[in-house]
């Protein structure tokens, strides 16, 4: 019963899509003593119907380690579950609403890393892209509760709903957060959700920055004007490389997509605090004509993961540094100010 159940359950999950922490979670809680019981129980009829004695007290001693182990693994699941890291808070995978080429890319990227994610959206064409993409795709409203069931939304760690429409993703997000309660629910929506969603405020995010223009974005993702890059905030001159990083989503030209942290990838969001060693995926703005990307090599069917110079060369000010005086030395204001320009 402790070796060779855990065994075959390790076997029967090969191709299950767990990873080993689940697994091997699994193969200690896994149900077990099923089998056990009953053929206990049919030995002791059979035992006892023959005339031979101990049937009873093998049936008892079979039941009585099967409620040692149910007792034992039932109190140190909770223990044994934050030990292997695999609590709700960190759920992989996701569940993705609306087809549309930066979604798409998304999805490639969690699936990259080994995540299971599902598309869900009403359009048969944009379906078929997905599909072509190599990813799953259910062709149906995300209102519908037993395909996001079908999905896989009660174990996935992340809900994102970015259609076109703003209100939609906020109602598709509510739903997701009363009916399955992932750890992450984000949506594309142009307001503060606040004044819509008093009650899940706290549980619905704006996803990757305040007022992404998706529109523009697919539109840069379908001409190929993007680069897709990926940086790491460093402790030192952390400020500068995140005020850097703000100015360049404020101008237009960087849309934050995903953040690795702790080894979790994970959506941006609009309210997300930035930490040292945190791993942002980003996409930029690349206006470049496509015919100089043609002559100087650099066009790509497939975007790739680089470091951009843009990005990783931060502005910082150099320190000003403030007079010294020595005692009963006195300095005059033209020593002080520098010397005037000549025009």
């Amino acid at each position: 019963m402790w070796i060779v159940r855990p065994i075959n359950i390790w076997v029967c999950t090969i191709n299950s899509g767990l990873n080993w922490r689940q697994k091997l979670f699994a193969c200690w809680v896994a149900p077990r003593g099923i089998i056990s019981a009953s053929i206990a129980s049919l030995f002791a009829i059979l035992l006892t119907q023959r005339g031979v004695t101990g049937g009873d007290s093998i049936k008892a001693l079979v039941f009585l380690t099967i409620i040692i182990t149910v007792f034992l693994q039932g109190l140190t699941a909770g223990p044994i579950a934050k030990l292997l890291d695999i609590t709700l808070k960190s759920a992989t995978g996701a569940v993705i609403v609306g087809s549309n080429p930066l979604s798409r890319l998304i999805a490639r990227l969690f699936q990259e890393r080994g995540e299971s994610v599902a598309i869900i959206d009403t359009n048969p064409e944009s379906c078929q892209q997905a599909e072509k993409a190599g990813l799953r795709v259910f062709l149906s409203s995300a209102l519908d509760h037993s395909i996001l069931e079908e999905a896989g939304l009660d174990s996935m760690g992340t809900f994102l709903a970015m259609t076109n429409n703003g209100e939609v993703n906020l109602v598709l997000a509510q739903r997701a957060a009363e009916e399955f309660a992932p750890p992450r629910v984000l949506a594309m929506f142009p307001k503060d959700p606040q004044g819509d969603a008093p009650g899940n405020q706290n549980k619905i995010n704006q996803a990757f920055v305040s007022d992404l223009p998706l529109k523009d974005w697919n539109e840069y993702l379908t001409d190929g004007e993007v680069k897709l890059g990926e940086t790491e905030l460093k402790s030192e001159g952390l400020k500068f490389q995140i005020a850097h990083l703000e100015a360049l989503v404020q101008g237009g030209e960087l849309a934050p997509l995903l953040v690795e942290r702790q080894g979790y990838l994970q959506v941006v969001s609009a309210a997300q605090i930035w930490e040292a060693g945190d791993r942002i995926i980003y996409l930029l703005y690349d206006p470049t004509p496509k015919l100089l990307k043609r002559l100087s090599g650099s066009s790509q069917s497939r975007l790739t993961l680089e470091k951009h110079q843009v990005v990783e060369e931060v502005p910082i000010p150099e320190p000003v540094l403030e007079p010294v005086l020595k005692e009963g030395e006195i300095v005059t204001e033209a020593e002080i100010l520098p010397p005037p320009v000549s025009r």
